[in-house]
């Protein structure tokens, strides 16, 4: 027989009290953090509209930024002079070429993310920071626009090489990063366009006929636009099945590949060309990101700050994803923030916070004209509260 008398009564009711409260801090520890997500042509955040006003820093030491020892806390640096300007988001270049990481094999082969197994918690380390600042995070992993690394050429050609990447390393980082506020988009690779290969096909996702009258095929690695979509798409596919909240897009060097609205661009990124190529679903991108700069001193027929973004007929948000006013046509930085916060662009990432090559403005004018949007809420919400 048990005896109960005050004393028990009392302890079994502190014992019970105290298993309410564990379980409610439980509860409250795994309430999923608020993300970035899409509403038709808009990005939004908190139930809001957002504009994604900031830098691409894109790189501190090319491809060498992540693992191996690379991580330096320059980028945090870097990020905190963004938001301090007005900025509330980066985009970042990750492996770039392939040349630090992942860790190939002498055969090709993807066997992790780095060879010291930093790589993984030196993007989460980046990612914490940007959620102390208030910043939003897009991960560009590869690099189309110049490709010099014979093992990432490999990784878009062979499918086995493909997969021991995304079994190594990239499920790994994802599992790392998975559900992380500050982490905004995923972005399999830049500028892919600058690597295909210009043919034709019966198939118009993979025709680049059109584009390549328009510049497509700079670095004569000739890819088949096939390849580079199963390359993407897969990659796509990868992440949603770890992080299916977690945004996907990808950077074009112009207009000319993400729509088909004019008759100089055809849009190679739609949900039925990545899935395809892909096989399968959730291949797609959740927003369109278009590169601008002009071409001796002019913008292109249709180019982004010609337009608005409802020309480009999309049914996702779009977003500017660099530009320079070194090579905008004359127009000063300020006024390139302001065109894309007013015709519908759902953000705008100057080129590139490093201030090299001949595309880029300087630091401090990139900072400064970051105030141009600072604290707006007119055309979407710029302060945000990453948390």
């Amino acid at each position: 027989m048990i005896w109960w008398d005050r004393r028990t009564t009392r302890a079994a009711v502190v014992i019970m009290t105290a298993s309410w409260v564990f379980v409610f801090l439980a509860l409250l520890g795994t309430t999923a953090a608020a993300r970035l997500t899409v509403s038709g042509t808009d990005l939004m955040y908190k139930g809001q509209k957002v504009f994604l006003s900031g830098c691409n820093v894109a790189w501190n030491n090319y491809g060498y930024d992540f693992g191996n020892g690379g991580y330096d806390g320059t980028l945090e640096t870097w990020m905190t002079e963004i938001k301090n300007s007005g900025g509330n988001s980066i985009r970042v270049w990750v492996h770039v070429e392939g040349y630090s990481t992942p860790a190939f094999d002498n055969d090709g082969y993807v066997t992790a993310c780095d060879t010291t197994g930093e790589f993984e918690n030196d993007v989460k380390q980046l990612l914490d920071a940007a959620q102390a600042t208030d910043v939003m995070v897009v991960l560009a992993m590869w690099n189309g626009a110049y490709l010099t690394n014979q093992m990432a050429v490999d990784l878009v050609w062979d499918d086995s090489k493909l997969d021991s990447y995304i079994n190594n390393c990239l499920n790994s980082l994802m599992e790392t990063i998975k559900g992380h506020p500050a982490l905004a988009a995923f972005e399999a690779v830049n500028e892919p366009e600058g690597s295909v290969r210009v043919e034709s096909s019966g198939d118009p996702c993979y025709d680049t006929n059109l584009i390549g009258q328009n510049g497509a095929g700079w670095t004569g690695r000739n890819i088949p636009m096939e390849r580079y979509l199963r390359f993407i798409g897969r990659q796509n596919q990868a992440v949603r099945a770890i992080d299916p909240e977690t945004l996907i897009t990808l950077g074009s060097w112009g207009q000319f590949p993400q729509s088909d609205a004019f008759s100089n661009t055809h849009n190679h990124y739609t949900d039925a060309c990545l899935n395809q190529a892909a096989g399968g679903s959730n291949a797609h991108l959740d927003y369109y990101q278009m590169h601008a700069y002009d071409w001796s001193g002019t913008w292109s027929p249709n180019a982004p700050f010609t337009v608005d973004a409802s020309d480009y007929g999309l049914n996702k948000p779009l977003v500017i994803g660099e530009y320079a006013s070194v090579c905008a046509a004359s127009t000063p930085l300020p006024d390139l923030y302001e065109y894309a916060y007013t015709h519908g662009y759902s953000g705008g990432w100057s080129w590139h916070y490093i201030a090299t090559g001949e595309c880029s403005d300087t630091r401090e004018a990139q900072k400064q004209a970051l105030g141009q949007l600072a604290g707006r809420t007119d055309y979407g919400v710029v302060d945000l509260i990453v948390d």
